[in-house]
């Protein structure tokens, strides 16, 4: 009898552990830009797809040169009212970028290295690499950093981008 409950349970358990895993899975359909935004907002996969796209190449782990689809960074953070170009002076400066993955992985990026008339620096939202869609563990969203040598910075499954302001 107690062999019987015991196995009950461990069933229950391993049941709920499937539907944590289907529940993650689902939220990661969107980005969600928060925090000090004037105007933040949730970016859909197919938002993301019907806004019009670049195509970056960089290096990934395997040595090989992969060709990356998406919007850059910079385009989406304009849809925020975000003072950005020459409007990125003074206290504006000491902003950054908290960028999230849905493992907890978190990593910073500072507006002016994300500005095009500060750097040359292209930050890409990517949902394909090669022209098929991110598999699972990588995407549908990851960020795509080509100039940097180092993939620190190349987030996958990336879902949320929070603006933080230093005072």
């Amino acid at each position: 009898m107690k062999s019987g409950i015991s196995i009950l349970f461990f069933l229950i358990f391993l049941n709920s552990c499937g539907e944590k895993t289907n529940a993650q899975s689902e939220e990661i359909l969107s980005i969600k830009f928060s925090g000090e935004f004037p105007i933040p907002f949730d970016l859909s996969l197919e938002e993301l797809k019907a806004m019009p796209q670049i195509e970056v190449s960089g290096k990934e782990k395997d040595e090989e040169i992969h060709h990356f689809q998406g919007v850059l960074l910079i385009d989406l953070l304009k849809k925020t009212g975000l003072e950005l170009g020459t409007g990125l002076k003074g206290k504006n400066q000491a902003q950054y970028l908290l960028v999230e993955a849905a493992d907890g992985y978190k990593v910073v990026f500072s507006l002016p290295e994300i500005d095009p008339e500060f750097s040359g620096k292209h930050i890409l939202v990517a949902h394909s690499r090669d022209g098929i869609p991110l598999e699972e563990g990588v995407g549908p969203f990851r960020f795509v950093v080509p100039e940097e040598k180092l993939h620190a910075r190349w987030v996958r499954d990336v879902i949320a981008v929070k603006l933080i302001k230093i005072d």
